[in-house]
């Protein structure tokens, strides 16, 4: 179990890594997201960027590492996902993942392996 220092610590750091893909962190992409088309790539990535939606059902651990928004059936982007499924026409995931600047894996308790 994670002390809330911990926790608080990891929360930071990928609401940093979030916030300022490419900047604060290495950003990865999928072929899917690559290949949506600019405007759209470009909106999600904003979308995810700007993701402030966490709950219990999104975030159950309050580390903010993952997420999803929706581009509507009228083209926009948004982090609430619609009730009706039909207002849903494409979904991005996207997972932070928290490593130390080596590039290893942060143990389950926080610390570096």
């Amino acid at each position: 179990m994670r002390s809330p220092e911990q926790l608080d610590t990891i929360r930071r750091l990928n609401d940093a890594a979030r916030s300022n893909p490419g900047t604060a962190s290495i950003a990865n992409v999928t072929l899917g997201f690559q290949s949506l088309p600019d405007a759209d790539r470009f909106a999600a990535l904003a979308a995810i960027v700007g993701f402030s939606r966490f709950d219990g059902d999104n975030d159950p651990y309050g580390e903010h590492d993952f997420g999803a928004v929706y581009r509507l059936a009228t083209g926009g982007w948004t982090q609430e996902r619609p009730k009706d499924e039909k207002m849903i026409a494409e979904t991005v995931f996207w997972k932070v993942d928290l490593y130390d600047p080596g590039l290893v894996k942060v143990a389950l308790n926080g610390s570096f392996c």
